[in-house]
């Protein structure tokens, strides 16, 4: 009687096991073999806590992500706003969570003046005027105005800035860096007299990379940065494994200004290189031998 018992449990908890998987099948989509959940279902890392007494040394830096580098393609690449199979450059990852306004946006680096997802809406899709010269049944030429509609796109997006603290924490007995802010800087051009001239880069707003609406957004969207489609990275991971180059272009000090307001062309570089330098002595210096 006991054996025909536990027959009869097995069987009852096979079937269980069986319906239960039957309930949570989900067909996949259309341009997938298989049903992809794993990254969608991801969670941010969770931030380690940083207590001030181990902070003994710190320091903000501003450096340029720029995608034109060919570590940095896939900040760009693909440029359709469909993506490739659902994966989309940064630009229109952070594009799209504007439009559901999922994350905060501020117009400073400080985080400080908060800024509405609509106002970015509309300053993006504001209709461009161009002066058309068009003439009358007598040939005499005259000018109209036309509204021609503009859309976003991230063709003009060729650079990130990105603010950060690098620190030494005793706790941790090492160099830590903690991503502060982003921002999207997009080339602007004008059409003067037929020809397309440019007329200077612009910061379109920051985000807070330490926000949790920002983490959960960068946990769920895969980087497209790898042949191999079945371990893509998030940009989370990206973001925190330094998966791109960037130049140093600011570092924090008493006079409040960047790199180059005070030096150009190689000058400014070696100047980069030097606070690079300075920093990892310092993280070298630490230690006691």
């Amino acid at each position: 009687m006991t054996y025909n018992r536990h027959i009869l449990f097995l069987l009852v908890l096979a079937g269980g096991l069986a319906s239960s998987v039957k309930a949570q099948w989900v067909e996949p989509q259309p341009n997938d073999y298989y049903q992809r959940s794993l990254t969608w279902e991801k969670k941010p890392q969770e931030l380690g806590f940083v207590r001030e007494a181990d902070v003994y040394w710190s320091k903000i830096l501003w450096r340029i992500i720029d995608v034109r580098e060919k570590e940095n393609q896939y900040f760009y690449f693909p440029v359709s706003p469909e993506g490739i199979r659902g994966r989309k450059n940064l630009a229109y990852v952070l594009w799209d969570a504007i439009l559901a306004s999922e994350i905060e946006l501020y117009e400073d680096d400080e985080l400080k003046i908060p800024l509405d997802c609509a106002k970015v809406i509309e300053r993006a899709t504001r209709s461009d005027t161009v002066q058309m010269e068009v003439y009358d049944d007598y040939g005499e030429a005259d000018y109209t105005t036309v509204y021609v509609p503009h859309e976003f796109k991230s063709d003009d997006i060729y650079q990130y800035a990105i603010k950060e603290a690098v620190y030494l924490d005793r706790a941790r007995s090492g160099l830590q860096v903690r991503k502060l802010g982003l921002a999207p800087m997009e080339d602007r051009y004008k059409v003067i007299d037929g020809e397309t001239e440019y007329m200077g880069t612009v910061t379109l707003f920051w985000i807070p990379m330490l926000s949790l609406q920002t983490r959960i957004l960068f946990a769920k969207k895969e980087a497209y940065c790898r042949e191999n489609l079945v371990h893509l990275p998030n940009w989370e991971y990206a973001f925190n494994s330094f998966m791109y180059s960037s130049f140093i272009t600011r570092e924090d000090n008493v006079w409040n200004r960047s790199i180059h307001d005070y030096l150009t062309g190689e000058d400014a570089l070696l100047e980069a290189e030097r606070i690079e330098e300075d920093i990892m002595n310092i993280s070298i210096d630490m230690w006691e031998y």
